[in-house]
């Protein structure tokens, strides 16, 4: 063959989307696990399910003993039923965790990658933008959401376990409540991983993006609980984004809400909350030219 019709071997497309965009969230979750600090908060944020386990463990101990005096006092103790409002507040107990978690992984998920050049190095394999994004946000959701949804799923089936009668009557009665834990969680996890990775996209460093990011949340709930306040109508703190996750938890577990608004008003808002935090971030990796 003449040398003037050879050329250099065509690149094939390898591997399958979801393989790059996996890689990129292994490779984030991977770098922050390395930190002796993950793993300090991760021990400390298993601190909400020990103490649920040793609930189950004694109510289910204590319902399934002969005494029907011991089972009736156990039963008027609120806190211990377990119900769907048990699981709602495990997962309340551990959104603080969740959050940390949310700004440690997020915080420099964008930024880090900015200041170091990797993005260049990113762009320059076989990957897109969109790809990118997503293994950023997953990795930024996957930790928060095992210890939110994924425990709450572990609790359940230690109640089966425990208490195979009372747990089958449980899981017949509330069947929806696994699926509500997962809603709840995510309702929460993907509102706040959005607008972190859209503060590092704009700062220069994680800590800076974690204060951005606390700043706008501690702004957006002050505003919206107070036009509420001044106007006098409940309805207004939809604007908060922390008063919508709690009124979509009372939508979703059946609880009291001084908002009278239905669930779709309140699932929009959060909606458009979550495009504008993933615009301008993914808008800030668009703006990456490889040379």
């Amino acid at each position: 063959m003449p040398i003037y019709e050879q050329t250099y071997k065509p690149w094939e497309r390898s591997g399958t989307a979801r393989s790059r965009w996996w890689t990129v969230a292994a490779h984030e979750l991977r770098v922050a696990r390395a930190t002796p600090l993950f793993r300090r908060l991760l021990l400390l944020s298993l601190l909400p399910f020990m103490l649920y386990v040793f609930v189950l463990m004694v109510v289910d101990l204590m319902t399934a003993n002969p005494s029907q005096l011991l089972r009736t006092a156990i039963q008027e103790i609120r806190i211990t039923n377990v119900d769907a409002l048990f699981f709602r507040l495990y997962i309340s107990l551990t959104l603080p965790f969740v959050f940390l978690f949310c700004l440690y992984i997020g915080g420099g998920s964008i930024c880090n990658d900015y200041r170091n050049n990797l993005l260049e190095v990113y762009f320059a394999k076989p990957l897109t933008r969109l790809e990118y994004f997503f293994g950023k946000l997953a990795a930024v959701c996957c930790v928060p959401l095992l210890l939110s949804a994924g425990l709450s799923w572990v609790l359940i089936a230690i109640h089966v376990l425990l208490s195979p009668t009372a747990g089958l009557v449980f899981l017949r009665e509330n069947y929806w409540v696994p699926f509500a834990c997962l809603a709840y969680a995510t309702s929460v996890i993907i509102p706040y991983s959005l607008l972190i990775m859209a503060c590092s996209s704009m700062t220069k460093s994680a800590t800076g993006a974690s204060i951005v990011a606390c700043a706008l949340l501690f702004v957006n709930s002050a505003v919206g609980n107070a036009l509420g306040e001044i106007l006098r109508r409940p309805n207004i703190r939809c604007l908060s984004l922390t008063r919508c996750m709690l009124h979509l938890s009372d939508e979703l577990f059946g609880g009291r809400s001084r908002i009278t608004v239905h669930w779709s008003v309140v699932v929009t808002v959060m909606a458009v909350f979550c495009a504008i935090c993933a615009w301008i971030a993914y808008r800030r990796i668009r703006a990456v030219e490889v040379g």
